[in-house]
């Protein structure tokens, strides 16, 4: 038997896992100050949010599920092929 408890208001905003590439990108971003995360648009739609020195943008396009996480490590292997590599 359950506890009874019924978990409401969840979000579900899909599953993906990451390539090895996007999780070198995730981590060097990260390391270097850059931060992407999602903001809701609505209940099923999420807009990403940029930071880089403390300068936040936001992206124009809103995504669904699942998509909102194949976009999010799109934009950080974006962000690590433009810096990283060519440090």
């Amino acid at each position: 038997m359950g506890s009874g408890y019924k978990k409401t208001n969840q979000i579900d905003m899909g599953f993906y896992v990451p390539t090895i590439k996007e999780q070198l990108a995730y981590s060097w971003c990260i390391n270097n100050g850059i931060y992407i995360s999602p903001k809701p648009s609505t209940t099923s739609t999420w807009h990403l949010l940029v930071e880089i020195n403390k300068k936040i943008s936001i992206s124009p396009d809103t995504y669904k599920k699942v998509e909102i996480w194949k976009q999010l490590y799109k934009f950080y292997t974006y962000y690590y092929d433009k810096y990283a590599i060519t440090k």
